[in-house]
């Protein structure tokens, strides 16, 4: 029994023995008796909201398109990095966000830099674009090393790695 049903006990048995030493009639009792159990049973309904909002679904990722493009622009090139993201399960929520990570190697400059941005997304889908600045010019993709990856989402749901699909 938990200690709010049990302090409902505690005052219906104190109320009633109360009243029922003050001349009260037994149908004032029973009233309060039925007032009182539709209080419990009101708690008991709003404790079973309350648990249904906190359990969490359990979701995968994924992600696709996945797009890599480097400008060069006159004093800073700029890695551009877009793809959609795809959260899938048996509840997903409406409306959410996700804390997305973009790490960039390059290991001949000895450079790596990691960003992070939160996306939200709706019925389950985000389009999601990362930008991050280079050390020198003329990079190619095959001299980077790229991480797109969710990290995290409504704010303290870790994402593992297991749960992130790329196609």
């Amino acid at each position: 029994m938990t200690s709010s049903r049990l302090l409902v006990g505690v005052l219906a048995w104190t109320l009633a023995w109360l009243l029922g030493g003050c001349g009260a009639d037994k149908a004032e009792l029973a009233g309060l008796k039925t007032q009182l159990a539709g209080l419990e049973q009101a708690q008991q309904q709003m404790l079973e909201r309350l648990q249904l909002q906190e359990q969490v679904p359990e979701l995968s990722f994924v992600i696709s398109r996945q797009d890599i493009t480097i400008e060069e622009q006159m004093f800073q090139p700029l890695l551009k990095c877009s793809g959609r993201l795809l959260a899938m399960g048996d509840e997903v929520p409406q409306t959410f966000y996700v804390d997305m990570l973009l790490q960039v190697e390059v290991p001949a400059e000895e450079f790596s830099a990691v960003i992070r941005q939160v996306f939200p997304v709706f019925d389950g889908k985000s389009q999601i674009e990362l930008v991050q600045p280079l050390p020198v010019h003329g990079l190619k993709e095959k001299d980077l090393k790229i991480t797109l990856r969710p990290m995290n989402w409504y704010g303290s749901n870790r994402i593992e790695p297991t749960q992130v699909t790329y196609r």
